[in-house]
């Protein structure tokens, strides 16, 4: 609250309160820069198209509540300040508004666990080190191209319905986290180049077939992820710092993989 009693930040966090909807008093402070709603399971129902109302906003994070319905795409037309949008760990449902491809200051973005169906909209962040995480949603189609030239640092989209081949992702500049696991991909990796900035890739569970490319032994990563896939062939070895030791579970699954840390190649079958 400033010297004029108008408040800027309001920070709401597991009240254990009688179930209600969304407070609509607070569409009235016009003035809030950064508004949180965490941990608040009573609270049900659509977030108020009064929410508009607060223009001002950095922050909106409301994650963790009972929150539910769909996202209008008008809800958010009039947050042009907006860098951090959360609303994870609720129950909204329908598909996710383009209208968030008009905020020039999104960078961060995070609608992880609903119930969000439909397609990836194009351009849905802006700015350097930008962020989306759009896990453990019912997701689908493929991820638009264009993401290819946003200065992503980071992608999450495990645990969705989404196809094509996103393996354009991979040698972006500044990129450091990857995780489309637990997805329908379907690709060759065979001549795909990693980022030197790539430190997190997870393609678990999939549809990935070829040889893993050299360009895997050669990369900074420090997690990776590739089991449950349709991969054959060498595995290539890292110098001077080789795979073992190493979680074998990562290469596992996969159609004839062989080579450190799985077996020989000379007697390769299928991974157990």
């Amino acid at each position: 609250m400033d010297n004029n009693g108008r408040v800027h930040y309001l920070s709401i966090h597991g009240i254990n309160a009688p179930a209600a909807p969304f407070p609509e008093a607070i569409c009235d402070l016009t003035e809030l820069e950064g508004l949180t709603l965490a941990v608040l399971h009573n609270l049900y129902g659509p977030i108020p198209s009064c929410i508009s109302q607060l223009s001002n906003l950095n922050l909106l994070d409301i994650e963790r509540t009972g929150l539910s319905g769909s996202l209008p795409e008008s809800l958010f037309l009039n947050h042009q300040k907006l860098k951090y949008l959360i609303l994870t760990s609720n129950a909204f449902s329908g598909s996710i508004p383009t209208s968030l491809s008009t905020i020039p200051t999104l960078s961060d973005l995070d609608l992880s666990n609903n119930s969000l169906t439909g397609t990836i909209p194009p351009d849905l962040v802006h700015g350097q080190d930008a962020a989306i995480s759009l896990n453990d949603n019912r997701l689908t189609g493929e991820i638009p191209k264009c993401y290819q030239w946003v200065p992503l640092s980071s992608i999450y989209v495990r645990n969705n319905q989404l196809t094509g081949d996103p393996s354009f992702l991979f040698s972006k500049e500044n990129i450091i986290q990857i995780d489309l696991s637990h997805n329908d991909f379907e690709f060759d990796l065979s001549n795909v180049e990693i980022s030197k900035t790539l430190l997190s890739l997870y393609l678990g569970f999939n549809k990935i077939y070829g040889q893993i490319p050299q360009s895997f032994a050669s990369a900074d990563l420090s997690n990776l992820d590739l089991r449950s896939n349709n991969l054959c062939g060498e595995i290539p070895q890292r110098e001077p710092f080789p795979w073992q030791p190493v979680d074998v579970s990562i290469f596992a699954d996969n159609k004839c993989l062989c080579g450190s840390p799985l077996q020989p190649c000379y007697n390769a079958g299928p991974t157990p």
